[in-house]
């Protein structure tokens, strides 16, 4: 298993950064992703406990389930099915208030399922994965630096 562990702060109120990064209709705006598609809502909120969703990038693609999500602090979820075929068993995303706005922590582990070599495709991984990581971070932090101006 690998883990993919970043961290960052948002120069916004937590509200609105848990808001944008856990709504993840937003990320088709995100450099690589290509379409994300809401196939259930969650129990009390569109993104929340029960979502499933779909997210399509050129390199991968990703049914995600949320398990818990505690608006405006905490977000979980797992990753059943994607291609390639991973082994996913835990997801999340911590928010927290912080001097300047807000810090996240968005954490996973996972491994390639192959029959062979599969620590070299996970390896191979970790780089895709931190590096589209970073692009979410960054357009939510662009988008929400954007409305602070208008």
């Amino acid at each position: 298993m690998r883990v993919v562990d970043m961290h960052r702060t948002i120069a916004s109120p937590i509200g609105e950064v848990f808001d944008w990064m856990t709504d993840a209709t937003n990320y088709h705006r995100v450099p690589a992703v290509r379409r994300v598609i809401l196939v259930r809502p969650g129990d009390t909120h569109g993104h929340g406990v029960g979502a499933i969703r779909v997210v399509h990038t050129p390199l991968f693609r990703m049914t995600e389930e949320i398990l818990e999500f505690e608006r405006p602090t905490f977000m979980r979820y797992y990753i059943p099915r994607s291609t390639p075929p991973l082994r996913h068993d835990e997801g999340f995303m911590r928010f927290e208030e912080v001097p300047g706005g807000t810090h996240v922590r968005w954490y996973t582990r996972f491994e390639v399922k192959a029959r062979f070599a599969s620590d070299l495709f996970t390896l191979m991984m970790v780089p895709l994965i931190t590096t589209g990581f970073r692009f979410a971070l960054d357009t939510c932090e662009q988008e929400l630096r954007q409305n602070k101006k208008n």
